[in-house]
């Protein structure tokens, strides 16, 4: 009796560290699923209301996610956020939904703005040592007028991230010199006559049946004037966002060629969706042609951004280009305010800060 209770025990002894060890492997295995699902619900919480919009968020000179979709897609990180806390890239997609919400509305501009700022602000209490939430809290207040804020921010990037942070300063000056400038400061129409002097028609939203729009006919008549004082001067016609099957770009080579302009001089752009889009794919082609003098052709109402994230982008290729701007009356009127955040926010895409982090630029 006496050995079998000791082989009892003995057996047992030797048992329980192999059932711990299997308990802990079937805890760790459950958790792993866990995780998983959680991964896969995130996944496809981002997917389904982002999906339509992968590559770019917007389009060009105009947001084809509306105010309404921005909320969805707030609410969507939001939820996502909830299930993995753990998870900044989704408190920064919180973030860029209220900025895209923010410059889409006048009666909550306020309010959106806050409260992008607050999470910008969570981000940086998580990640003390983290870069792009600073950034982005300093961009944004410069944006809204509080300067002595954003400035704090600057400083304490500065301090930990000095050689990310140099060139922002700068940056955010020049977005400000520009959006003091008045439109009837209008340069000369073109700079030189030469094949060193690029010209880039900015495309705008097409019908849905792939026809052009009167905006987008008053740009291309522009760009036809100077096409025409300037014969050497290549063309690129930038626009992607296909209608019917027909790119903007597209459409607009066609316009110009049915006005006798020769189809070697036309370079087609027809990737964007975008302004940053426009101007990143022209900047490429404008370096791939040894461009050095580039002429900027867009509505009134688009000039400021356009030009804007232009530079950014002729900037980030390191392209060292003079640039002239000639522009099309429109009747369009801009609020000064959304147009400051949007061009903060842009710029800041041009220069490589994603606004939803390893989804959209």
């Amino acid at each position: 009796m006496v050995r079998h209770v000791r082989r009892f025990f003995l057996w047992l002894a030797l048992s329980v560290p192999f059932f711990a060890t299997m308990g802990a492997a079937a805890g760790q295995q459950m958790l792993s699923r866990l995780n998983a699902d959680l991964q896969e619900r995130t996944a496809q919480l981002i997917q389904n209301v982002l999906g339509p919009y992968r590559g770019e968020a917007t389009v060009t000179n105009g947001l084809t996610i509306s105010s309404v979709t921005y909320s969805n897609i707030e609410a969507a990180f939001r939820e996502a956020s909830r299930l993995m806390p753990d998870r900044l890239d989704l408190r920064f997609g919180i973030a860029s939904a209220l900025i895209g919400q923010a410059t889409q509305t006048n009666t909550q501009f306020d309010l959106k703005m806050k409260s992008a700022l607050h999470v910008y602000q969570e981000i940086r209490a998580l990640d003390t040592n983290g870069f792009q939430a600073a950034l982005l809290y300093a961009g944004y207040t410069r944006a809204i007028g509080e300067t002595n804020e954003s400035e704090s921010a600057i400083a304490q990037l500065q301090a930990g991230h000095r050689e990310r942070t140099r060139p922002y300063p700068e940056k955010f000056q020049s977005i400000d010199e520009i959006l003091r400038m008045k439109l009837d400061d209008n340069p000369p129409k073109f700079l030189s006559m030469s094949r060193n002097h690029g010209i880039v028609v900015f495309g705008a939203a097409l019908e849905t049946n792939g026809t052009l729009r009167p905006k987008q006919i008053g740009r291309l008549r522009q760009g036809l004037e100077l096409a025409r004082l300037n014969p050497e001067a290549p063309i690129i016609v930038s626009g992607g966002n296909p209608r019917n099957g027909i790119t903007e770009a597209y459409a607009m080579s066609h316009w110009f060629m049915n006005e006798g302009i020769s189809t070697n001089r036309l370079y087609l752009e027809d990737q964007s969706r975008d302004t940053v889009g426009n101007a990143i794919y022209s900047c490429a082609l404008l370096q791939k042609l040894g461009i050095t003098q580039v002429t900027l052709v867009t509505s009134a109402s688009h000039l400021k951004r356009a030009l804007a994230i232009f530079l950014e982008a002729s900037l980030q290729r390191g392209l060292n280009l003079r640039i002239s701007h000639l522009v099309s009356k429109d009747d369009s009127t801009v609020d000064e305010s959304r147009e400051r955040v949007a061009i903060y926010r842009d710029v800041l895409r041009a220069s490589g800060i994603w606004a939803f982090p390893g989804i959209q630029r």
